[in-house]
């Protein structure tokens, strides 16, 4: 039993079933820098009536053991090892920094996946330097600036603050470390080999991760599908919650087909 597996392996994850269906589609969840499986509920629980859904901690997150990596090898590496432990292979749905890992794995061993689920992502991922000094040396006022970056202007506070305390727990040394994993991350030369079904999905006010990346992703990734998601921001899938999963939903039943 995978949850099992996960549980010995010290993995700490968030899942929508007790019982694994052998004859649903199974999706796997990646968040994105300084989250954690948490980051996923709005998909966890809707999706669990199709799909078995199951969003994992990377290591140093959450309740995973372990050391955090420090580039985005290091992470693909890990949840290819994860992956093989799986009974079948799941469609692997990746945030931000998680969806850079996701663009690895893919490439490296598309077996161990049936599609893949990229989200507020791009094929490099420059992060600006002024973040990257802030989350050493002034890390509570840089976080507060990067979560103003991460929603659209209008999304309730609430979602902000529960963000931020997300990340205020992971703590300066992981969220730094994620943030130069993510700016040393670029795919540009290798994403167009990946032949795997894609969905790609961005909010249209996303900051962090503009639209403009996606289309990039789109162009490469042949057969490829790109769905701009109007009024959201970089947590896409925390603000409008119901038009993404749609579209998650949608694509995993065409591509079983």
């Amino acid at each position: 039993m995978i949850l099992q597996t996960l549980k010995k392996a010290g993995i700490g994850f968030e899942a929508g079933f007790k019982d694994f269906k052998t004859n649903r589609p199974t999706l796997l969840m990646i968040h994105g820098a300084g989250g954690s499986a948490q980051v996923w509920r709005n998909q966890i629980h809707p999706l669990k009536v199709s799909l078995n859904t199951l969003a994992i901690d990377l290591p140093g997150h959450g309740k995973t053991a372990g050391k955090a990596q420090n580039t985005i090898d290091g992470y693909a590496h890990w949840l290819m090892e994860t992956l093989e432990a799986f009974p079948a292979p799941p469609f692997l749905m990746g945030h931000s920094m998680g969806g850079a890992i996701v663009q690895e794995a893919a490439f490296k061993r598309p077996a161990l996946m049936k599609g893949i689920i990229l989200a507020s992502t791009g094929p490099r991922l420059g992060v600006a330097p002024d973040f990257l000094e802030g989350l050493l040396n002034n890390f509570e006022k840089t976080l507060d600036t990067i979560m103003a970056y991460a929603y659209a202007p209008e999304v309730d506070p609430r979602l902000v603050t529960e963000g931020a305390v997300l990340m205020r727990e992971a703590g300066s040394a992981i969220v730094h470390g994620d943030f130069m994993a993510c700016n040393q991350f670029d795919m540009r030369d290798r994403i167009a080999q990946i032949t795997l079904p894609a969905l790609i999905l961005c909010g249209e006010k996303d900051q962090l991760t503009p639209p403009s990346l996606s289309e990039k992703l789109k162009m490469a990734i042949a057969g490829s599908r790109c769905d701009i998601i109007p009024s959201a921001g970089h947590m896409v899938m925390i603000e409008t919650p119901g038009v993404f999963n749609k579209s998650v939903l949608d694509f995993i039943q065409e591509a079983e087909r």
